[in-house]
């Protein structure tokens, strides 16, 4: 049962959701099979893991059919209707919440019935909440065109002989949801395919953004703002596209919706991550300004929260810049807006970052130490960082030891994907063999060290092996 797709979905049942979905099923206007309640009702006693002797097939069959001998196809029907229907319940939710496209269904059907006092109050409705809107992005737009476009098909039906400026609303709002839409997917396929291998076709000529230029962008500062990120991705040997969008980030971010604002701060920080692996230090300082301007200004907020990795990697980009003081400040006052599920962990791991870096080893030890399993993310660091700091503290036997048990860990881990759990084996073999080797030993060990794919703090081993050696790794 626990593979069956109604017991899968259940699971995802929010719990203020419980209660409303089984109204929904007891609603004879969408379930006509009572029998379905009963079946619900069962199921729900073993919520929310859905695990237990009393939820196998046989049992959930003479649960709703005490008297009936257990049939597997009647059963697997039952199942799947009460899986349809929840994902119905869902699709309901998702279209209650769809205030502006439910009152354009609602004026076309009032339209259509010749209710016109209804249909006036209607419109009325709708042009008050769209233009209450004081940031739009493309759905608001999108909106605006459905709404234009039904007001066309109200007049024609009136049969009215003059001019109506429907179709032209209709086609403005059209533009503008074209060009913010294409614009936005052209600027996320620069920045995917600058991480992923492989590429897209964008389709966008120096000619087309010139005629959006030409238009003054539409007056719309978030189109403005899709164009200079679309040409510093574009175009990154050439500087001063980024330079313009930090200025614009800077004075229009206002009337921009904060969650398309918080795709492009994480598009411009990325930007500077590759600056900063070809060797641009100046872009640690621009990415850690984005990333405190975003969290101050609440634009890389998620629910009041902030995200684990972004608190972690304002940290690492303060450490590259030594500002130890500002790090202990930034922990202690952004640790509370970390999601509770996630900020025992985030605090200890950074604070031995922290520690680490000022080598204040044995308080980074303390905090290592009390970082969880169940945060693989933060474990497999807090082991890398722990070995580091055995090897740089000459603690050899502690070394090998944990070497070991951390490969074992990592070998019998199921959920560490393929690919992570080679790149930190590579990490304690290699930190193995430039423990254990000497001499002439140690001469291939920088090319293995420079040339391995996939592999956790490739710098750190390099400069191990430099000073240890008393060379400098090879260009």
């Amino acid at each position: 049962m626990q593979k069956n797709k109604v017991i899968i979905a259940l699971k995802k049942l929010k719990p203020e959701e419980t209660a409303a979905f089984r109204d929904f099923v007891a609603s004879p206007y969408y379930n006509k099979r009572v029998i379905l309640l009963d079946l619900l009702d069962h199921l729900l006693t073993f919520a929310p893991a859905f695990s237990g002797e009393g939820i196998g097939k046989e049992q959930v069959f003479q649960a709703i059919f005490p008297d009936e001998p257990y049939n597997d196809k009647q059963l697997r029907y039952h199942l799947s209707w009460l899986n349809k229907l929840l994902e119905q319940f869902w699709l309901v939710q998702r279209q209650a919440v769809q205030e502006e496209h439910n009152l354009v269904v609602l004026m076309e059907t009032l339209s259509e019935r010749e209710l016109e006092k209804h249909y006036r109050q209607q419109d009325r409705k709708l042009q008050q909440l769209l233009n209450g809107v004081e940031a739009p992005d493309a759905a608001h737009f999108r909106h605006r065109q459905e709404w234009a476009d039904t007001r066309e098909r109200h007049f024609q039906r009136q049969r009215l002989r003059r001019f109506n400026e429907d179709l032209q609303d209709a086609a403005d709002a059209l533009d503008r949801y074209y060009f913010l839409e294409k614009m936005k997917y052209a600027c996320a396929m620069l920045d995917r395919q600058a991480i992923l291998q492989g590429a897209y076709n964008v389709n966008i000529t120096p000619e087309w953004l010139e005629y959006i230029k030409g238009q003054d962008y539409f007056g719309l500062p978030l189109l403005k703002l899709y164009v200079d990120i679309f040409r510093a991705l574009s175009d990154e040997g050439q500087e001063y596209h980024f330079d313009a969008l930090l200025g614009e980030l800077d004075t229009i971010s206002k009337a921009v919706p904060t969650d398309r604002l918080r795709e492009i701060y994480f598009m411009a920080i990325n930007y500077c991550a590759r600056k900063i692996r070809q060797g641009q230090e100046r872009y640690v300082e621009e990415a850690l300004s984005l990333y405190t301007k975003g969290i101050e200004r609440r634009i890389l907020m998620e629910q009041d929260n902030l995200s684990p990795w972004t608190f972690t990697n304002v940290v690492k980009l303060a450490l590259r810049l030594k500002r130890y003081q500002w790090i202990e400040q930034f922990i202690a006052q952004k640790g509370k807006l970390l999601p509770e599920a996630f900020q025992e962990n985030a605090l200890h791991y950074n604070y031995a970052e922290l520690y680490y870096y000022t080598k204040s080893y044995e308080k980074a030890q303390e905090h290592l130490m009390q970082v969880a399993y169940s945060d693989l993310n933060y474990y497999l660091g807090a082991r890398t960082m722990l070995a580091k700091i055995y090897y740089e503290q000459d603690e050899e036997e502690a070394l090998l030891s944990l070497i070991a048990a951390f490969t074992i860990f990592l070998k019998r881990n199921k959920q560490v994907s393929s690919a992570i759990k080679e790149t930190f084996l590579n990490f304690c073999d290699l930190l193995y063999q430039l423990v254990r080797r000497e001499g002439r030993k140690l001469e291939g060990l920088e090319k293995r060290i420079a040339g391995t794919e996939l592999l956790t703090d490739r710098a750190w081993l390099l400069k191990a092996w430099q000073q240890k050696t008393g060379k400098a790794p090879e260009r």
